[in-house]
């Protein structure tokens, strides 16, 4: 049906927004249908639980980020951003990445970086989840770009969500996002609120591409957290990213992660984003120094997702190609890819 306006303006305007809004349904719902739940290998069907899955909002999205996270809009188009952000990283929005993908559930982070990628709020990510929480499971975080000022007010909130938000089962840190050092022991009462608790420790290690990320070796590097780890042996402490670089491709901080997880009963790692096509040359090697260290015990699956539809699809299809063509088992493969999760956060595996 053609709608004819007055004004060549509007005109135009009305066809662009048709166009982009049809293209987003399209991707949203495309091919037909959803897969059918997990991956097969040697014949068997495995459940995969991604645990390392964002939410936001574009309000909350500082403007620098906002154009990283609209990169694959074409020009003229990115004002469409805010519908996509909206839509995609919600509760509904995430079941649907993960129904396109294969995924049977997902970890939620909620997340503090006003000055790189934003804020997702506790009480918020908590009604996200809410919308299935047989599948979806929330990560609490902490403000800390006052902590001079509040941090005994943050602390609070933060032990509070943890304890009284439905659903909340780890929790999520990013030092280079939120710029302070893995070993200062100012905020080192964080690690002991989530041991006492009971609740993992996700924590970005390595690099960032996105803007304003810290790259220094304090707030990247897994070796300035072994204190840490140390001090606090009844926390978990899960290393995000397994120390991919990814602002210079490069698996610069993958060994330090290894020789923790080997030394450290208390230390999983994470390979969020490595399934991408930013790290299609390093995945083989990475997969395969996870293989000859004996630690896919240690590896907890995850792919930085959603950002954008297909994404964590494909993250986990070139995941799990890899591993095959390293000669992984189909237990280590089980493992890695739902029941290691099950275990650290004391959940019931997830069946097919």
């Amino acid at each position: 049906m053609l709608v004819v306006i007055r004004g060549k303006g509007k005109l135009i305007k009305t066809i662009i927004q048709v166009t982009v809004l049809a293209c987003g349904f399209l991707l949203l719902g495309a091919c037909g249908g959803d897969p059918e739940p997990g991956v097969v290998v040697d014949g068997q069907r495995l459940a995969v639980v991604d645990m390392h899955l964002h939410a936001g909002r574009w309000e909350w999205t500082p403007p620098r980020f906002k154009e990283r996270i609209t990169e694959r809009i074409p020009r003229g188009f990115k004002w469409v951003g805010e519908y996509l952000t909206n839509t995609w990283l919600s509760g509904e929005g995430i079941i649907g990445h993960l129904d396109s993908g294969g995924v049977s559930a997902g970890g939620v982070f909620a997340l503090y970086s006003p000055h790189t990628t934003g804020n997702a709020p506790n009480a918020w990510v908590a009604e996200q989840i809410a919308v299935d929480p047989s599948r979806l499971f929330g990560f609490a975080s902490i403000r800390v770009d006052q902590w001079n000022v509040d941090s005994r007010e943050q602390l609070a909130a933060f032990e509070d969500a943890l304890v009284n938000l439905d659903n909340m089962i780890g929790v999520k840190l990013a030092h280079a996002h939120q710029q302070f050092r893995f070993d200062d022991q100012r905020y080192y009462e964080i690690y002991e609120i989530a041991g006492r608790l009971g609740k993992p420790i996700y924590l970005h290690t390595a690099t960032s591409p996105n803007p304003g990320t810290r790259i220094e070796p304090p707030y990247t590097s897994p070796a300035y957290l072994e204190q840490a780890i140390r001090l606090y042996p009844d926390t978990i402490f899960i290393l995000g990213h397994a120390g991919w670089d990814s602002y210079r491709r490069k698996l610069t901080y993958v060994d330090a992660c290894i020789d923790l997880a080997q030394r450290y009963p208390n230390v999983y790692m994470e390979p969020g984003a490595l399934g991408a096509k930013r790290a299609a040359e390093v995945l083989p090697d990475f997969i395969g120094r996870i293989k000859k260290a004996g630690v896919a015990h240690k590896l907890i699956y995850g792919s930085d997702g959603p950002q954008f539809p297909g994404y964590i699809g494909s993250h986990l299809e070139a995941f799990v190609a890899a591993m095959q063509a390293a000669g992984y088992t189909v237990d280590e493969m089980r493992m890695i890819l739902a029941d290691n999760f099950s275990r650290v956060f004391n959940l019931p595996k997830f069946e097919l």
